[in-house]
């Protein structure tokens, strides 16, 4: 046998052997059957081991025939036979050599041993045997394996009840592990609904698992189905089953199984099953809070059944333990549930069981690196939410909080865990957290307290435990981010995995840390915590989390004083961070109370270290500090230390608390390097502040902590530019702070200050990164108006531009890096940008040393030195200004050949501003002479200096600029030194401008200087400016500040001129060359129109330069002017030109009327000077013009002229007359413009004829001169009456002149058709129409005679002339000139009581009788209807057939003159009289005479003898008239009449009349009575 069977079926043979004969033996005496089978076996199995085929395959063929003893060894009762029957089983299984069909057998007999209960230990151990040996008992028979440990798990004995436990506790873990290796031989992947069959909650089971995996689905099916209360449908007769046990079997077959779950039925069975059955188990827990637990003691027993179980509980949460670390993968959104129902659990209002419960799954889970990770990862798509593991930092964090806010719940020190910390647990403390009466002592920690127990009732922990497992939750949480640091996270996967834990974790841990910090009295728990800050802040720094960083360094700070101590910095840091969440404390516990006040624990556990003053204005008192907070600073500057490059942004709010603790502290601030008192300065504003008081230890440790102040300052020397960058950046924000502080009055500290000069002179190897932000802050502390954080700033400037001159920067500083030392010398500029004389005066004697000392050392480096000197703007110190304007003396007059052409151009600013500068006149005044050095100094060496010609061109530009600013200053001597300088650089230096920049020099600067000028001589004050004592006394001509401004306008107006007319050739290349010479007249049209007789002067002698510069002048004998012969060369004036300067003297006449108009003083008024040279200036130009005189030209004269002259004015014009009768040399001019117009026209060949029209209205305008006074001369303080007998006396010569020269040029161009046709004739008539009224005011002026010889001469020229074809050419005449003589004759409106009484009436109305009726035929009717009325005024039938009409007296001529014209009319035009329907009515005439002489008598009065002389006279002019007239033109009734007269003349005879009127009477009648002898027969036969 040996040499056949393989030695494992050796030994079973032989062990099955014995097995059979130990049952033979024991069944010998008393159980015969029982021997016999046995010995039947024994036979039986050496006989199959002997067949030399597979015995085992052998064996399992006879197996009913082998199980037959052991069948009745077990069915006998016997004890020891039962046993070794359950021992052969137990081998025949362990080898495998079981038939299927023999299990039906052996499980009953198992089952009838169970319900027997025989030998039932060794039934469990034969079932453990079985089941985990091998690989036989499958479905039911498994299911009926299970149900019968289940059942004896359920016995009374504990032994057997612990035992069937065990075995249980064995056998369900195997089946799932044989299940998995089950699975990972399969390759099939059917799908779980492929099944048709296959249904939830039956004993179906997908047909694609292995007979293994069908038992496990089938257990774990049955196990979810017991603990939700159906019935099971696999575990058939399984009679108890408590939750307990189903939840631990289940924690067991999920642990160590993920691989199994993988498959997807038993993914299927953990979600549809599992997952939602455990959250139905724990739901119950969470709706259970501390008051229904308070409140079942009183309630109905049906409330007390809702209490959760404890054992159930912690069975449940271990379960979901399991979940959470091995099936997140698999369950992301149940597990996700999970975390949601734990963090429920630690609600404020749970029973303390269930918070301690929940933190110690959180302590397991937060104590694996890989958990924290994982948990921070898998659930971070929480919308606008920190995620899961952000909120599981928030609810430890809420624990903690609600722990601080009640008190201490009851403690069993029996209860509470006192095992010592596990290996990978936080160290052991021993310490408390105090806050108000709430006391917290930390526990040493090992296992899980509540989630290992086995208890039935919950035990009672205190919050000592929790928040024992709370801060090692936060120390853990910090331990797996030190972790991900510490492997210096290069990968993205690691900087995601950290980058994610903190984003999530950060509100959470800030609020708690800060919370158990400010709550910590023990040295080791706030180190740890300060550990925990400083973590995050590494973190968030190597992730770029600025607002994380900056939360945890604001937290640290804020820890590092006491509570209510506030800095603004860092409560503007606190206001920037984002809203935490609800359940999320964002501050320390002791925040505020519910009345706003601050809350202190008034037992303070912290010792007091040091007492000092408070540098924060809203903190009032002294301020306390405790060790604590000393501790919480050195880790502050630990970190500081360590991770400066980290910090960012953040370094602001590091200093700012620097700074407040080194005042509070009172640690001293140093400059280094200087000797001058400043290198040590206590902080300690005033003697009534409270000095810094300090413990022993506290000033034995001073030093060191001195010392590590200034060591984090000099290890900015390791930092990175960027770093450094925010170094000096928050360094410079807290000095400005200091700035704004001192600017209010409160002390400042030169912390700040201090620390940038230590920055700074640590870096000095890379001072391009800090250079300029740090000079810059300090020049603004330099410009504070705290006198000793101005010292200081001005002194750290000065130490840091020494040191960086004398550092070696690997090159020679001064030869080979010029940019660096410009950078270097620039803050100097900032400076010099400051008010403070100090300051300032220190800056220049500095500089004043290192232009005489230092000078050949600066090389090209010259441009920030000028800058320096440059910058006056704001002084008020004559003696700063002087200081100042001694450095840029120095650098032009020494060493303006080793400046670079930059630094020539800030010489000419710097001397500009010395120019501009109103303190000091005299430096004033040397500086316009150090700009003609600067503008030759450019002209001479503009080719060495090696730049560009547009450059060279800028420069010269802006220093005529410059000037040109200068022209504009205050002071008039400045204006007036600086003109004269302008316009000599330019003349001497404009040949080496170019075209364009000529333009720019006329247009920009000269124009704009005109314009400037202007427009401050126009706002000037008018006012006499007082004399000083100390001065010369003030010309009358300068005492105003409007007449220095005129003189300087005057000075430049003919400065610019001659500038362009001197280089016309280059202005004509202009590109706009039309608009340059509009813009040049323009000016000078302002300068005319000023109102100032000096600029309006000047500004003539402009325009007179240019015409004699534009070439002769023909004159008016037809010569041409000589040119001046200091004229240089002939200006090209083009006719648009000529037109333009036309057009400019036009306007300044009609500025010149306007000026006058608005003056109402006559010493205001423009001098006949003026306007004498305006008038000649005027005519030359005219002459000048030639042939392009225009008819618009001379129209425009009118306005002009004669409106623009004024009569001779003295002070008291007002009460003097002219003595003599002449021409001013201002109407000579006046007249000499029209004179030589004249001549023009009337040349042989002219050009300009058609200008005659216009030309006669230019003379008739000055012909009414005399009598048309313009608004100056009603402006004038005169009376009315005198005014007018004045004007006309004044002008009485000049307007006869005019008249003339009308008669004159009438003579020559009557027969002109031009003239004809423009009604010349008739505009003469009503232009004398005005001065031959002048009789009427002053009958002893001569013009208006001149004006009547005028008309008489030019009408009987053209009267006689005027026929039937020309008519309708004089058609207007007629009217004017009956207006004219009707006026004249009778006076305005008739007011001439005494006409006809004067020879020159019965001259003008004889010979208005003898031009006008020859020619009545002619004249329209309706204006012979008022030439009738001319007569009928003046008439002697009036009086007659009027009785109260009265002659004037020795009107009678003048009365017969008219009379007989009105007869002439009818008898001679007895046609046109009949068509006008103006014929006398002689009858009517005759009959009214009859009854004068009727009524006449001896006793008749005057009047009636004067009537009776008048009808004389009429009878007598009747008589002569119509013997003259045609006989048939005479009625023959009126020759009736006339002869019936002679009756009653001669009846007149006798009659003696009284008076001495009677001989004139009887002179008349005979005179009549002769008249009749030639009628003594009538003409015709009868």
């Amino acid at each position: 046998m040996a040499s056949t069977l393989s030695p494992p079926d050796l030994r079973f043979v032989e062990g099955f052997l014995g097995d059979l004969r130990n049952i033979s033996n024991e069944g010998r005496k008393k159980h015969s059957a029982v021997k016999e089978a046995s010995e039947t076996a024994i036979v039986r199995l050496r006989n199959l081991s002997l067949n030399g085929k597979d015995v085992r395959q052998s064996i399992v063929s006879h197996c009913l025939d082998l199980l037959q003893p052991i069948l009745l060894a077990a069915e006998s009762g016997n004890s020891k036979l039962v046993v070794l029957g359950l021992q052969a089983l137990q081998r025949l299984f362990s080898h495998e050599t079981i038939a299927d069909t023999s299990l039906p057998v052996v499980m009953s007999l198992m089952w009838t041993l169970m319900e027997s209960h025989t030998e039932e230990l060794k039934l469990i151990q034969t079932i453990t045997v079985i089941i985990t040996s091998s690989n036989i008992l499958h479905g039911e028979y498994l299911a009926k394996s299970l149900v019968i440990c289940l059942r004896m798990h359920f016995n009374k004995d504990p032994v057997i009840s612990n035992t069937a436990g065990a075995a249980i506790r064995q056998i369900v873990p195997l089946l799932y592990e044989k299940a998995l290796e089950e699975s990972q031989l399969r390759n099939g992947d059917t799908r779980l609904d492929s099944d048709p069959n296959f249904r939830l909650g039956t004993a179906v089971v997908p047909s694609s698992l292995g007979r293994c995996g069908a038992d496990a689905y089938c257990l774990l099916n049955d196990l979810c189905m017991i603990m939700n209360g159906e019935q099971h449908v696999w575990l058939i007769g399984m009679t108890e089953m408590t939750r307990v046990l189903a939840l631990e079997l289940i924690e067991s077959i999920l642990a160590g199984h993920h691989a199994l779950f993988e498959a997807k039925e038993f993914l299927f069975l953990l979600r549809e099953r599992l997952c939602p059955l455990l959250i139905k188990l724990i739901s119950p827990c969470i709706r259970h809070s501390r008051i229904a637990s308070s409140a079942s003691s009183t309630s109905p027993s049906s409330l007390i059944a809702e209490k959760p179980s404890f054992p159930v509980t912690v069975h449940l949460i271990r379960t979901v333990f399991v979940l959470l670390v091995s099936y997140s993968d698999l369950l992301r959104n149940e597990t996700e549930i999970f975390y949601s129902l734990l963090m429920k659990f630690v609600d404020s209002d749970k029973v303390q069981w269930t918070k301690l419960l929940a933190l110690d799954v959180l302590f397991r889970l937060l104590n694996d690196s890989k958990m924290v990770v994982l948990i921070s990862q898998t659930y971070n798509t929480k919308a606008a939410s920190e995620g899961v593991f952000g909120d599981l930092i928030n609810t430890i964090n809420n624990y903690i909080m609600a722990v601080f806010v009640r008190p201490n719940s009851p403690s069993s020190s029996a209860s509470t865990p006192t095992s010592s910390t596990s290996s990978n647990g936080p160290p052991v403390v021993s310490t408390t957290f105090a806050h108000k009466d709430v006391n917290i002592q930390l526990v040493p920690l090992g296992k899980a307290a509540l989630l290992e127990s086995r208890d039935s009732e919950p035990p009672v922990i205190s919050d000592n435990y929790g928040m024992s497992v709370a801060f090692a939750c936060l120390c853990f949480v910090s331990r797996t981010v030190l972790d991900l640091l510490e492997k210096n996270p290069q990968f993205d996967a690691d900087r995601t995995a950290l980058q994610t834990i903190v984003q999530h974790s950060w509100c959470g841990m800030l609020s708690a840390v800060s919370s158990l910090l400010e709550a910590s009295c023990d040295d080791s728990v706030t180190d740890s915590l300060l550990q925990i800050c400083k973590v995050y802040v590494r973190a968030a720094g190597l992730c770029r989390m600025d607002t994380v960083r900056e939360a945890f360094i604001t937290a640290l700070c804020k820890a590092a004083f006491p509570i209510n101590y506030t800095i603004g910095i860092l409560k503007s840091a606190s206001s920037r961070l984002p809203s935490l969440p609800n359940d999320v404390t964002s501050a320390p516990i002791n925040k505020t109370s519910s009345d706003g006040q601050t809350i202190v624990d008034p037992e303070n556990r912290n010792q007091i270290v040091a007492v000092g003053t408070p540098l924060s204005s809203s903190f009032q008192g002294a301020v306390m500090l405790t060790s604590k907070n000393i501790t919480c600073l050195n880790k502050l500057l630990e970190m500081t230390s360590t991770l400066g490059d980290l910090l960012d942004s953040s370094w602001i709010l590091v200093l700012a608390s620097m700074q407040h603790l080194a005042w509070i502290l009172g640690i001293n601030q140093f400059v280094p390097g200087l000797a001058n008192g400043l290198s040590k300065q206590r902080q300690r504003p005033s003697e009534n502040q409270q000095s810094t008081i300090l413990t022993n230890v506290m000033m034995s440790d001073l030093p060191e902590l001195t010392k590590r102040f200034d060591e984090v300052f000099q290890q900015t020397r390791t930092l990175t530019d960027a770093s450094l960058h925010h170094v000096v950046s928050a360094l410079c924000k807290l000095s400005a702070d200091a700035s704004e502080s001192a600017a209010v009055t409160r002390e400042p500290s030169l912390f700040p200050v201090a620390k940038l000069v230590d920055v700074g002179m640590v870096n000095l190897f890379r001072i391009e990164a800090w250079w300029a932000p740090v000079t810059q802050n300090l020049a603004i502390a330099a410009g504070s108006s705290n006198l000793v954080l101005r010292e200081w700033g001005t002194d750290a400037i000065t130490i840091l531009v020494k040191e960086s001159l004398s550092f070696d920067f690997q090159q020679t500083l001064l030869q080979s890096s010029p940019a660096l030392q410009i950078k270097i010398l620039q803050p100097l500029l900032g400076l010099s940008q400051i008010g403070w004389s100090d300051v300032r005066l220190k800056l220049f004697i500095s500089l004043n040393h290192v232009i005489l000392s230092s000078a050949e050392k600066i090389g090209s480096c010259w441009k920030p030195i000028v800058a320096v000197i440059g910058a006056v703007d704001g002084i008020n110190d004559e003696n700063l200004v002087r200081a100042g304007f001694k450095c840029i003396q120095g650098v032009v007059s020494d060493h303006l050949q080793n400046v670079s052409f930059d630094c020539v151009e800030q010489c000419v600013d710097a001397a500009a501003k010395y120019g501009n500068q109103p303190q000091e006149l005299n430096v004033a005044l040397t500086a316009v002479g150090l700009m003609w050095n600067l503008a030759d100094h450019i002209y001479q060496q503009r080719a060495t200096f090696g730049v560009s010609q547009e450059r060279l061109q800028n420069s010269m530009l802006n220093l005529y600029k410059q000037l040109s600013q200068l022209c504009l200053d205050v002071r008039p001597e400045v204006r007036k030194s600086a003109a004269q300088t302008l316009f000599l650089a330019i003349a001497s230096h404009g040949s080496a401008l170019d075209i364009a920049t000529w333009n720019r020099l006329v247009v920009d600067i000269c124009y704009i200087l005109l314009k400037c000028l202007e427009k401050y001589c126009t706002t000037a004050s008018e006012d006499r400016i007082s004399d000083d004592d100390d001065k010369v006394i003030m010309h009358h001509s300068r005492d105003t500040a409007k007449k220095q401004w005129a003189e300087t306008w005057a000075i430049v107006l003919p400065a610019v001129t001659k500038t362009i007319t001197g280089s016309f050739t280059i202005v004509l290349k202009f590109k706009q060359s039309q608009q340059v010479w509009q813009g040049l007249l323009y000016h000078i049209q302002r300068g005319g129109i000023s109102g100032l007789e000096e600029v309006s002067m000047s500004a003539l002698k402009c325009v007179d330069d240019i015409l004699l510069l534009s070439g002769p002048t023909p004159s008016e004998n037809g010569r041409s002017e000589a040119q001046s012969p200091h004229t240089k060369s002939m200006l090209d004036l083009s006719v648009q030109m000529l037109d333009d300067l036309w057009k400019c003297m036009h306007s300044i006449g009609i500025g010149l009327i306007e000026c006058m108009k608005r003056k109402t003083e006559t010493d205001s008024l423009p001098s006949q000077k003026l306007l004498t040279l305006y008038s000649t200036i005027f005519r030359r130009l005219n002459a000048r013009m030639g042939n392009n005189f225009s008819s618009n030209m001379l129209k425009k004269l009118h306005d002009v002229f004669p409106a623009v002259m004024l009569p001779v004015l003295h002070r008291n014009a007002a009460k003097i007359l002219p003595c003599k009768a002449e021409i001013s040399p201002l109407q000579e001019a006046v007249l000499m413009i029209a004179e030589s117009l004249q001549t023009e026209i009337l040349k042989p060949r002219s050009a300009t004829p058609h200008l005659v029209t216009e030309l006669f209205g230019l003379w008739l305008k000055f012909a009414r001169q005399s009598t048309s006074i313009p608004v100056i001369g009603r402006s004038l303080a005169m009376d009315p009456g005198y005014l007018s007998t004045w004007w006309a006396a004044t002008f009485s010569l000049f307007s006869e002149t005019a008249m003339q020269k009308v008669y004159e040029l009438y003579t020559v161009t009557h027969t002109w058709k031009l003239v004809m046709d423009s009604d010349v004739l008739s505009n003469i008539i009503q232009a004398l129409h005005q001065p031959m009224k002048l009789r009427e005011k002053d009958p002893h002026q001569t013009a208006w005679k001149v004006a009547v010889q005028t008309l008489q001469k030019v009408t009987s020229i053209t009267l006689p002339t005027i026929n039937a074809q020309n008519a309708p050419v004089f058609r207007n005449i007629w009217l004017h000139l009956a207006r004219t003589v009707d006026d004249f004759l009778y006076g305005s409106e008739g007011q001439n009581t005494n006409w006809g009484t004067e020879d020159i009436d019965r001259q003008v109305i004889s010979f208005f009788r003898s031009e006008i009726l020859p020619q009545v035929a002619l004249v329209p009717p309706d204006d012979l209807k008022f030439v009738i009325l001319v007569f009928n005024k003046g008439s002697l039938h009036a009086a007659v057939m009027e009785a109260d009409h009265v002659l004037p007296v020795n009107s009678e001529v003048f009365s017969t003159i008219c009379f007989e014209a009105l007869l002439d009319f009818t008898l001679r035009h007895s046609e046109v009289a009949e068509g006008v329907g103006e014929e006398l009515d002689i009858p009517s005439v005759l009959l009214r005479c009859e009854k004068v002489f009727i009524s006449l008598s001896a006793p008749s009065g005057p009047p009636e003898i004067m009537g009776a002389m008048h009808a004389l006279r009429c009878i007598k002019s009747i008589l002569s008239n119509i013997k003259q007239s045609h006989l048939a033109k005479v009625d023959r009734q009126i020759w009736h009449d006339v002869i019936a007269m002679y009756q009653k003349l001669i009846q007149l005879i006798p009659v003696e009349l009284n008076g001495t009127l009677n001989s004139d009477f009887n002179r008349l009648l005979s005179l009549a009575l002769l008249q009749y002898s030639d009628l003594i027969q009538p003409p015709f036969k009868r």
